[in-house]
Order: C-alpha cells, then structure tokens, then sequence
C-alpha cells in the first residue's frame, strides 16, 4: 500500500536491557503497531553492527493520521517503554516525493533525468 507519510523510529537496544525489549516487543508492541491511524509498518535490523541498531517505519494516509499517533497515549507509553532501554532514540517524519523521469525521443528509447529539477522543503 502506498503511503503518504512515513514516520521512521531509530534506536540502539542496550545490551543489558536486551531481554526486557524482547519481552516488551513480543508482548506489548503490538497495540503500538496496529494503531488505527498507521497504513503500513515495517522493521529493519541493521546487519553490519554499526548504529541505528534497529527501525520501526510506520506509514500513514495523512498528516493528520500521523498527528493523531504521536499525540496517542499509546505511543507516548511505547517510546516511554523505548527510552528506558535503547540509546539513540530518534524520531523522523517523511513526505512522500518523486523525480520525474522523461524518456527522450532516439532510436534506443533511453530514459535520463530532467536536467534541472525544483525541490520545495516541508514544514516538519
């Protein structure tokens, strides 16, 4: 499903509050996750060791779906839950964007980027 908004939670579990995130994760997350206002969700575990450890990506219609989520006490009670056992707890909200792409008329039919290109900034 094609999202709007995508809300990206990055942080790094702290390695003597591994079993309590576990715990937490596989017992409680899941009112979190499935929040009404969230489209999509997704996890990524970062392989190489190096920092962010691990990210959560919700995805949302609308800026006030996501609105909604971060003012929820669900989520106020999740990144409390995380504060207490990660490090490097961020938050950041995505828009959506593109680049558009023209094909050029030749006889290989190449596809190449617009030379010049506008990009508006988003109040966050």
């Amino acid at each position: 499903m094609n999202t709007q908004y995508a809300y990206e939670i990055e942080f790094d579990v702290m390695g003597s509050c591994r079993e309590r995130y576990d715990s937490w994760l596989s017992e409680q997350s899941l009112e979190w996750v499935s929040h009404p206002t969230v489209t999509t969700f997704d996890v990524q575990y970062n392989t190489n060791g190096l920092s962010p450890e691990v990210k959560f990506t919700f995805g949302f219609q609308s800026l006030e779906q996501w609105t909604t989520f971060v003012d929820s006490d669900i989520h106020r009670a999740a990144k409390e839950t995380l504060r207490s056992v990660t490090t490097q707890l961020n938050g950041t909200l995505w828009k959506q964007g593109g680049i558009e792409l023209s094909s050029t008329p030749s006889e290989d039919h190449e596809a190449s980027l617009p030379s010049t290109a506008s990009m508006t900034e988003e109040p966050s």
